[in-house]
């Protein structure tokens, strides 16, 4: 067996504690999105951080038959335990499972706020209106969430409350990763049938989301256990619903 860490001083501490329980396994103290490829390949690769891809080396450190587990979070939610089984094309592929959030991992995360590197004072907003809550696609409906991240692969959100703006009690803050394209999603504090919307950028956001969750919507409102994903050996990751031939919309 083989663990990885990191920090030195943590793997250290995990060798000794490790030992003291009577266990041996080699301690490596690395990236983890590196695997160790020398005590490869591996009957089973277990994360104990989330992920929003799986790192290719685990694929190629993988036994055929073997099995990947790995907590999962998309930049809009974190949320899911993947299980993939590699076959002996290199595929490797399974269910999400619900109730799993760990920290991500850290080659992985988005070092983007709001005002620092998304929104600039030159920028000209297209204004629209919506029907769609962000409640909708941001509060308790967990499998709703889950279902838009898995289609809008590349874009986060947050929560503005009382931004000092006339007339907006709230605002819901969309960015694409690379912050191309932002969104902002207005509530006046007392309506809640209609919203105003603004959008800059290439990309509308807020049409991509509303497109998301109206074909979640309209495919029955599955929850996380139903979607499954794929790794394919160039590297692309396709998620799915239900079987692999049923393929996730892309809007990413």
């Amino acid at each position: 067996m083989t663990t990885i860490e990191v920090d030195s001083t943590l793997s250290a501490q995990a060798t000794v504690r490790l030992k003291s329980v009577g266990l041996q396994p080699q301690v490596i103290c690395g990236d983890g999105a590196l695997g160790h490829e020398s005590g490869g390949p591996y009957d089973r690769v277990i994360a104990t951080c989330s992920v929003r891809s799986v790192p290719p080396a685990w694929i190629r450190q993988t036994k055929p038959g073997g099995v990947i587990l790995a907590p999962w979070e998309s930049p809009w939610f974190c949320y899911g335990l993947l299980r993939l089984t590699l076959d002996r094309y290199g595929d490797a592929s399974g269910f999400f499972s619900p109730h799993a959030a760990f920290m991500l991992m850290r080659g992985q995360r988005t070092d983007l706020r709001i005002f620092r590197d998304v929104v600039r004072d030159d920028h000209v907003p297209v204004e629209s209106g919506t029907r769609l809550s962000p409640w909708a696609v941001t509060g308790d409906d967990w499998a709703a969430q889950f279902a838009v991240g898995l289609q809008l692969g590349n874009v986060w959100r947050t929560w503005h409350d009382n931004p000092d703006v006339k007339g907006v009690a709230s605002r819901l803050w969309l960015a694409t990763t690379d912050a191309s394209s932002w969104a902002a999603v207005d509530w006046g504090g007392q309506k809640s049938d209609r919203f105003t919307v603004w959008e800059h950028g290439p990309r509308r956001l807020w049409k991509s989301v509303e497109a998301a969750y109206g074909w979640w919507r309209t495919t029955g409102r599955p929850g996380p256990e139903r979607f499954g994903l794929t790794v394919h050996p160039d590297g692309s990751h396709v998620p799915w619903l239900d079987t692999p031939d049923h393929a996730v919309p892309d809007l990413s």
